[in-house]
């Protein structure tokens, strides 16, 4: 059955994030600029989550909040100063992969509950629909355009998963979209009209005893389409999704 957490548990989890927040933000000094108070805030509902105090979901949607308060300009002054280095290379359609690590007040990095990274897009580069285990992550478009399709990860099958399609929108400079075991597991990024720039931030090793993390491909164009409006996607492989999505599709 298709579930959603927004009972008592998920009041709660609203109830302590916003005081966990609320104690990092008292904690930063005054002089501190806004960009440094988001970091401070990243790594409060990032330890939350790690520490199972709150779930995906109260994850997402402060980091939402938290992205909807940040000055642009500010982090990405911020994020010039950080220590950047190019990942290895992907797939043949993938965007360019840069880690960021952010420095305290005497240039050492910091040592934060989450992972950084810049994910800079030519016009035919793309991230093909996949979907996600034992972690989250948010992206903050800080240049360009992307059309994002977001997929609710129902269940699992053979060979494929269960999807509900959930939303298809053309995200602007200053929006973020986030994704979670709760809500919006798989999704689908597209840069519009030109190079694009996403800001990630992802916090993996969820679950004890799992692998840090497990990134799946899924194939949502050629899925089955079910009465109750899901779909069964098949799992492929990533090779397979490069050739299949294309910045055309």
């Amino acid at each position: 059955m298709e579930t959603f957490p927004f009972g008592r548990r998920a009041f709660l989890s609203a109830f302590l994030l916003a005081a966990l927040v609320r104690e990092a933000r008292a904690r930063v000094p005054r002089r501190e600029t806004g960009a440094r108070r988001w970091i401070d805030g990243q790594q409060a509902v990032a330890e939350a989550l790690a520490a199972g105090r709150i779930s995906g979901l109260a994850w997402a949607l402060e980091v939402e909040r938290l992205a909807a308060e940040i000055d642009l300009a500010e982090l990405t002054a911020l994020v010039s100063r950080a220590r950047i280095e190019p990942a290895p290379g992907g797939g043949t359609n993938d965007p360019a992969k840069r880690y960021v690590r952010f420095l305290d007040s005497e240039g050492r990095p910091r040592r934060l509950a989450y992972g950084a990274a810049l994910f800079d897009f030519a016009p035919q580069n793309v991230i093909t629909p996949h979907g996600h285990r034992h972690m989250v992550s948010a992206h903050l478009v800080v240049a360009g355009a992307f059309r994002v399709r977001n997929f609710h990860r129902v269940g699992d099958e053979a060979g494929a998963m269960r999807l509900r399609p959930t939303r298809d929108y053309l995200a602007r400079r200053g929006q973020v979209s986030t994704m979670c075991s709760e809500r919006d597991n798989v999704h689908w990024f597209v840069p519009q009209g030109g190079p694009a720039t996403t800001f990630d931030v992802v916090v993996s090793g969820l679950d004890a005893g799992a692998p840090d993390h497990v990134i799946e491909a899924v194939d949502p164009l050629h899925a089955r389409r079910e009465a109750d409006g899901t779909i069964v996607a098949p799992v492929i492989g990533f090779a397979e999704a490069s050739r299949l999505y294309t910045a055309r599709v």
